[in-house]
């Protein structure tokens, strides 16, 4: 400890030194313990990434599902422009970690490395269409749609041909999103009546018409969802049980999220609808697969 010209007291090297050479032995004693493991990331971040990647990789090692600690990795590469890497990396997680952030990512590194590409529209197109396929069920989902739609309605179309396209491309997102249970789905709602407006006034009377229960079914499902899942902590690494106030409270939410969740909230008599939203949840939230492991009262089949 040192002080500075201000008074302040300071850590210095050494104290740094030892502060994480603590932590590493704590996580040789205890794999999961997420506060040295928080220490030991904040090191890394201040490092090159060639001196840091054997670590990132013994970090998602020890949390595979954590779309947290894959985006801290994925982003040091990207900041060292290390693409190749950063491809093969959303490779490995995409797939198994549907995480929102670590998605967004996704779509935010093919929108600024893919930009001069002659066939950037394309494969922001397939980018867009991929993460709604697979991510675009979670109820945080809204800026995905949302920035997809934009894109689209910025795509230059040349003749009434081109311009018919386009509307239909934007039309269909539209539709998609506003049957899907997410926060901020009024505000797509609004959007989409002033899209339909623009274009035909009369028209777009009916779609609204045609299109309005479906809507306001999936608006109910959201807003009980951010009832149930108040306090409920999604993102956090899967660890052993610690058997603490906070870990049975946890337990608690997701018990009744899960019974939720099985209740058939959309209300829907459609079987593959309702088999599919089982899935995705089970994709979504793998930590409430690791978390029933553990607590086996709770019943997690759909």
């Amino acid at each position: 400890m040192s002080q500075n010209a201000a008074g302040d007291f300071t850590e210095d090297n050494g104290g740094i030194s030892d502060k994480i050479s603590r932590a590493d032995k704590r996580i040789c004693i205890y794999p999961f313990d997420t506060e040295a493991w928080s220490t030991l990331i904040r090191d890394a971040q201040s490092k090159k990434i060639e001196d840091a990647r054997a670590f990132y990789e013994r970090l998602i090692g020890q949390f595979p599902n954590a779309g947290r600690y894959w985006k801290i990795y994925i982003e040091h590469e990207m900041k060292s422009r290390n693409y190749d890497k950063v491809e093969k990396l959303f490779q490995r997680c995409l797939m198994k970690v549907f995480n929102i952030e670590l998605w967004k990512s996704y779509l935010s590194y093919i929108r600024e490395t893919k930009v001069s590409l002659p066939s950037y529209r394309e494969k922001m197109a397939q980018a867009y269409d991929f993460a709604l396929d697979k991510i675009g069920m979670d109820v945080l989902s809204y800026q995905i749609w949302v920035d997809y739609i934009n894109f689209l309605k910025s795509v230059e179309a040349v003749g009434s041909y081109a311009e018919n396209q386009r509307i239909t491309a934007v039309r269909k997102v539209y539709q998609r999103g506003i049957v899907n249970p997410m926060l901020n789905i009024e505000l797509l709602w609004k959007e989409y009546c002033n899209f339909e407006s623009s274009i035909n006034p009369l028209i777009a009377k009916k779609m609204q018409e045609d299109r309005g229960r479906d809507y306001m079914n999936a608006r109910r499902v959201a807003k009980e969802y951010e009832v149930i899942t108040k306090g409920l902590n999604k993102s956090a690494p899967s660890v052993p049980p610690q058997n603490t106030p906070e870990e049975s409270k946890q337990v608690e939410l997701w018990k009744k999220y899960i019974n939720w969740e099985k209740s058939n909230p959309l209300r829907s008599e459609d079987t593959a609808i309702i088999t599919k939203r089982g899935e995705d949840f089970q994709l979504y939230f793998p930590n409430a697969g690791r978390l029933l492991e553990l607590y086996p009262v709770i019943d997690f089949a759909f």
